[in-house]
Order: C-alpha cells, then sequence, then structure tokens
C-alpha cells in the first residue's frame, strides 16, 4: 500500500512538471518558415501562396503561384533559396521580388524555402492556424508524442505506449484531415492510448494543432 502511494506521487510529481513549466519544442524549420512567410510574404503571394495578397494588384509583374507544383517542382532547393535571397541570375525572376538577404537571417530564408515545398507538395492543406495550434501541442500533446513530435514524449518512459510519430511525412501524408481530426477528437481505436479530446479542446483548437501537426511532418 506504501509502495502504492509513493507511486502515485511520483505519477502526480511529474505532471506537474509538465504542466507547470513550457515545453521549448525544436519545432521544424517548415512551422519556422510559415511564420517568415505570415509576416512578410503573404503580402504578395497571398495568405495561401496563391500570388493573391493585398499587394498583387499594385506591382507590375503577378506574385508566382507558390501552390503550382508543375512549376514549382522544377525550382532545386538551392534555386529557391538564391531566389528568396536575391541572388539567383539575372532575369530568373522579377524585379520586383525583393532580395530578403537584406532583412532576413540564412536561417529564416531556409525555413521559407521549406515552407514553400510544403506549398506545392503538401498533400494535405492546412486546416487552422498553426502558431495557435503550437501552443496547443505544447500544453496537450508534447506528454506523450514528444517536443519534436517524434513519439518520444515523458510519459512513454512511465507507461507502456507507442505515440505516432508525427515528424513521419510518409506516413502522415497518409492521414486524411478528417481522419486525423476523428483520432484527435475521438481518440485512438483498439488498444491505443490515444485519448479522445472532445470536450477538451474546441473544434478550432483541434484544427489549429492539426495544422502545426502537418508542419512538423514536412521536410
Amino acid at each position: 500500500m506504501k509502495q502504492l502511494s509513493q507511486y502515485k506521487l511520483i505519477i502526480i510529481s511529474i505532471f506537474s512538471m509538465l504542466f507547470s513549466t513550457n515545453a521549448a519544442a525544436d519545432f521544424s524549420k517548415t512551422f519556422e518558415g510559415y511564420e517568415v512567410f505570415s509576416k512578410y510574404c503573404f503580402i504578395c503571394h497571398g495568405a495561401e501562396g496563391k500570388g493573391d495578397g493585398p499587394l498583387a494588384k499594385k506591382i507590375d509583374t503577378p506574385p508566382a503561384d507558390l501552390t503550382d507544383d508543375t512549376r514549382m517542382s522544377k525550382r532545386t532547393d538551392k534555386d529557391l533559396t538564391r531566389i528568396i535571397e536575391g541572388s539567383a541570375p539575372h532575369g530568373t525572376v522579377s524585379s520586383d521580388m525583393p532580395a530578403w538577404n537584406v532583412a532576413l537571417s540564412y536561417t529564416q530564408i531556409r525555413s521559407l524555402a521549406s515552407y514553400v515545398r510544403y506549398l506545392h507538395r503538401g498533400k494535405n492543406g492546412l486546416t487552422g492556424n498553426p502558431t495557435a495550434g503550437k501552443k496547443v501541442y505544447e500544453g496537450s500533446c508534447v506528454q506523450c508524442h514528444g517536443d519534436d513530435g517524434e513519439g518520444d514524449g515523458v510519459l512513454t518512459r512511465v507507461y507502456s505506449m507507442k505515440p505516432a510519430n508525427h515528424s513521419d511525412a510518409e506516413r502522415m501524408d497518409k492521414i486524411s484531415n478528417e481522419k486525423m481530426r476523428a483520432i484527435i477528437t475521438n481518440g485512438g481505436a483498439g488498444a491505443s492510448m490515444m485519448p479522445g479530446w472532445k470536450g477538451i479542446l474546441s473544434k478550432e483548437e483541434i484544427d489549429d494543432v492539426m495544422s502545426y501537426i502537418r508542419l512538423i511532418a514536412a521536410h
């Protein structure tokens, strides 16, 4: 009986540490790219990257549709980086495209290139706000799925569980938004320890965290 009480105290202590601190997730560069894009690039390229931003009609050359896979797949990662930073060969892009190396770090530019890849290759669209979703993830998901979404959260050390690896791009692409929403809302089937978050997270929060998960999986 005494051992059982001690065990309960240990579990309570673990949960207290988890919920009393903010997880400093080492999130993917694709998410970082989304944040930079949302601050600086959407004004021309549009919130979804389709080239329909608020400033699009004010400049001489229409901004590129970054969701056009036929066009964008022809660009290598090096090409994208050089276009964003402003070192691409003359005539490669419109003169209206800013040289972002005067305002952004190389890390931010590489992250932007990664997000552009998601825009034209991602098989499942963003359902909500990834920035808000990151906060939900840190508060409700890292305990099992881990800071980087690799399924190695703290609770995997005290319970026999194998949470999904959200950084596995190939696997996550096969899960539709509808299926992911159902799993988060109602929990995992069978022997899965994945809890259902219905009544705990709002529908908006679930859509937001789904969007963050999509960017964790993108490479």
